[in-house]
């Protein structure tokens, strides 16, 4: 039976969740959850400096930022600093060496932490599948509160950004020409080879998109993806769709989420740029390759589909990509139909969304 939350006195709530700007985003249905329950709580977020602006502006959480590359001498001055905030409650939502540490040493008279299913997720890559029954990552992390009965509603993840975010987004969709358009997004871009759906594929499918909603195109991305932005952006203009912005590695995360929102929808491979988008309110059809949905990053949203090649025994073959297909023949991306593509986000197309 559940134990009742507001009898332990909770006042002091520290999430350790260090990285990346997926996983971080699908923390957000918990930290809702956990506001909700805890109406009169601090909750303090604790992560790397390089992903601290995606919750700056939560209403619910106040960010603690810290350097990657700082060393033992770096952990031990968190580990002071997070002690001296005396904390009722610890939630681990990382679950790595660093973080057990963090939390270990804390001094919180209660901590908790999500059940990640590691050696599951190893033997699914060895063709033992104990995962179909699991839920997907943003519930998983509920796990960790799951004796307190704070449960997950459905809802999907969230992301707070200013009005000048917004507006920025605005000025460049004029200056590119695409104000009051509809608007397709596409993300060709991953941080692994076997994330990505070949940048050509990308660029037939959103030629047929955008001719069949008379849509401009808008390409996103970081600077590691900008090659794979400027084949799919060629390959558009080849095919005779001019309103086409290349924006990859020149937004900030807020910038991207900000652009994201005005977006009909976003074709995406498996990145934090899918999860951004699910957090924005955007529909999205995404690719999976050498990642499946046991893993739990499929993106957490009703407005949302999946493409992927069904049947492959060698998917999954890895958590979070690899640099080349291990069995050289790539299939769980060649086997993509562009058109079936095209076919599936043309469903989740929604209108109005400038």
């Amino acid at each position: 039976m559940p134990m009742n939350l507001s009898l332990f006195n909770i006042k002091r709530v520290l999430i350790i969740r260090t990285s990346s700007f997926g996983d971080i985003i699908l923390t957000t249905p918990l930290i809702r959850a956990l506001a909700q329950s805890l109406p009169g709580a601090r909750i303090d977020y604790f992560t790397k400096q390089q992903y601290q602006s995606l919750l700056q502006y939560h209403p619910s959480v106040k960010v603690i930022g810290f350097d990657p590359d700082s060393g033992l001498a770096g952990l031990i001055r968190a580990v002071r600093e997070l002690k001296a905030n005396r904390y009722d409650l610890v939630i681990d939502l990382q679950v790595n060496p660093r973080s057990i540490i963090l939390r270990g040493f804390s001094g919180a008279r209660m901590q908790r932490r999500y059940r990640k299913y590691s050696l599951k997720r190893r033997l699914l890559k060895r063709g033992i599948n104990l995962l179909r029954e699991a839920p997907p990552v943003a519930e998983r992390y509920f796990s960790a509160l799951e004796d307190f009965g704070i449960l997950p509603n459905g809802k999907g993840p969230e992301i707070f950004f200013p009005d000048q975010e917004r507006n920025r987004a605005d000025q460049i969709l004029a200056g590119a020409g695409l104000a009051g358009m509809p608007l397709l997004g596409l993300a060709p871009g991953a941080s692994r080879f076997t994330k990505q759906w070949p940048a050509e594929r990308f660029a037939q499918t959103g030629a047929i998109l955008a001719g069949k909603f008379s849509a401009g195109v808008v390409i996103l991305g970081g600077k590691e993806d900008q090659g794979a932005a400027g084949k799919a952006a060629a390959g558009l203009q080849a095919r005779g769709i001019v309103k086409v912005k290349n924006l990859a590695g020149s937004l900030s995360i807020l910038e991207s989420a900000a652009v994201l929102s005005r977006l009909n929808l976003l074709l995406s491979n498996d990145t934090a740029l899918m999860h951004l988008a699910t957090a924005v309110g955007t529909p999205v059809a995404a690719i999976f390759g050498s990642t499946s949905r046991e893993l739990g990053f499929f993106p957490y949203s009703k407005k949302a589909t999946v493409l992927e090649a069904e049947g492959l025994s060698c998917r999954p073959c890895s958590l979070h990509g690899e640099p080349e297909c291990p069995e050289g023949h790539f299939q769980c991306m060649l086997l993509l139909d562009p058109e079936k593509a095209a076919e599936a986000g043309a469903k989740l197309w929604e209108p109005s969304r400038q």
